[in-house]
């Protein structure tokens, strides 16, 4: 099944930018061309710095392009959830930063003229059964206390049976991948030079060097802006990994007014529409389990569409796509410089807040580089990890190449073992005592690499949603052949050798 986002859908086609050829020098080498990356540049090159930003991929084509289109103040855990954590205070203080964060983007919009559908909406909190009233009161108190303009409710402007309903006001949405895009054309210039499909193999923090197949940047300072921070460190001991699904099909009729809707009873769903050249779309988001869990399939899809079948006439599901939530424990995002770092600066934790979080950590950091003082910093300061001990594993930071396990040769006795596996399925095997991960695609051929993560060395597990094996140790993810997907892993898993005339 062909996954793609809503977002990807219905941008506009950009030219690719160029891919890193040589070594360069700049002031602030950034890893990651999301919003987090873009952020951060676009306020950096205007204090006068010079930057380099890469991609693995496109442009926003991996978090960004693969999240909902919402921007709110509260959080995907709930307010009440921080103020019993943390305190009103804290609860404040995150409520103020990410509001801080939707008016950057707002005046960004404005100022660089972005075509990106950004509007003003309401954002809802619906309960769909009695069991879940109780949060909805708790959660409209304390964005009350939080200073929103929040109002509690007996019904929703959707058609299902609420039993209770909070709405926030003067929250937003837009289309993410058109806004990085656009944001990625306005800003590039001889001071933001802006390279795709550039993988960042290792990264030096003293001397500061990003280190990719094709050149090198020289730095003063590195922003490593990839959701997750790629190689070991240790603010992934203090992350859950959480995969969650959407989907999108045209809507005729009963089209809701525009805002952010999250529902809760069986099941947690996030539901948007998105108008753009004439055509409306329903976009349902939920379905989320801990990766790896266990092995998942199309049934994460097929609840969501089931889901807004019962509740809207839509027509075929025209869009699938899937994205990560890597969640701090204390709930809490990181953002600032590195733990045992001098010139190397992260962002993550973001939950299922990314957009407006990851644009907060691009204003934060960028301050932290400038110099400049920043309300939050304390808030989300990475050296609160400092205060614990280290686990087993994290003992030293490392961005270096990684050296992955050496997946064993399949002979003739795997093979026949392997004869009833059907195309677009997977199996592990053992040989010599190492796991081995096989996949055979659809024209037959088989497919086998390591089975072990490269990162540090976990259990993957398979996902058929999204043919791909996933470690649900730190999120990374790798392709049937070995390739990496997404986290933190930096070295693809080794292939097998097959033998497949065999």
């Amino acid at each position: 099944m062909d996954t793609s986002s809503l977002w990807k859908g219905t941008a506009a086609k950009t030219a690719c930018l160029p891919t890193l050829q040589a070594d360069l020098k700049v002031d602030v080498a950034i890893v990651g061309a999301g919003i987090t990356g873009l952020t951060a540049a676009m306020l950096l090159v205007q204090a006068g710095k010079r930057v380099a930003v890469l991609d693995a991929y496109k442009a926003g084509d991996a978090s960004t392009g693969n999240s909902t289109g919402n921007l709110y103040a509260t959080v995907d855990l709930g307010l009440h959830t921080l103020e019993e954590q943390h305190g009103l205070e804290v609860m404040r203080r995150v409520v103020e930063s990410r509001a801080a964060a939707i008016d950057l983007i707002e005046a960004t919009v404005a100022r660089l003229n972005l075509d990106c559908g950004f509007q003003r909406v309401p954002w809802h909190l619906i309960g769909l059964d009695a069991a879940h009233v109780a949060e909805i009161e708790k959660e409209a108190l304390a964005a009350m206390r939080a200073r929103l303009h929040a109002d509690l409710r007996d019904d929703a402007p959707l058609p299902l049976d609420a039993m209770k309903a909070l709405r926030v006001e003067d929250q937003a949405q837009f289309q993410p991948l058109e806004y990085v895009r656009q944001l990625a054309q306005r800003i590039g210039s001889e001071d933001c030079l802006i390279f795709e499909n550039t993988r960042v193999t290792a990264i030096d923090d003293e001397p500061a060097v990003v280190h990719t197949e094709h050149g090198k940047i020289h730095c003063q300072h590195i922003v490593i802006a990839t959701h997750t921070p790629v190689g070991i460190h240790l603010v992934q001991s203090q992350l859950e990994v959480v995969r969650e699904y959407g989907i999108a099909a045209p809507l005729h009729d009963s089209v809701p007014e525009p805002g952010v809707y999250w529902c809760i009873g069986q099941e947690r769903h996030s539901v948007r529409t998105y108008t753009a050249n004439g055509r409306t779309w329903l976009a349902v988001v939920g379905s989320a389990h801990k990766l790896g869990d266990k092995e998942v399939g199309q049934e994460r899809f097929n609840e969501l569409e089931g889901f807004a079948r019962d509740h809207w006439p839509i027509g075929p599901v025209e869009y699938r796509w899937s994205a990560q939530r890597y969640r701090a424990r204390d709930k809490l995002p990181y953002i600032g410089r590195n733990v045992d770092a001098r010139n190397t600066y992260i962002a993550t934790g973001f939950s299922g807040d990314g957009l407006t979080y990851g644009t907060l950590a691009g204003m934060m950091l960028a301050d932290e580089i400038l110099g400049r003082g920043t309300p939050w910093r304390d808030l989300y300061a990475v050296d609160r990890l400092a205060q614990a001990q280290r686990p087993e594993g994290f003992e030293k930071e490392s961005t270096g190449p990684a050296s992955p396990d050496q997946a064993a040769q399949l002979g003739a006795a795997e093979l026949s073992q392997l004869q009833d596996l059907p195309p677009c399925q997977s199996r592990k095997i053992e040989i010599g005592g190492q796991p081995v991960a096989v996949y055979r695609a659809g024209d037959g051929r088989l497919q086998a690499v390591a089975g072990k993560c490269s990162h540090m060395g976990c259990e993957i597990k398979w996902n058929g949603a999204e043919t791909s094996w996933d470690c649900d140790c730190h999120g990374s993810r790798f392709a049937p052949d070995g390739r990496v997907l997404e986290g933190p892993a930096l070295a693809p898993l080794a292939a097998a050798k097959v033998d497949q005339g065999s």
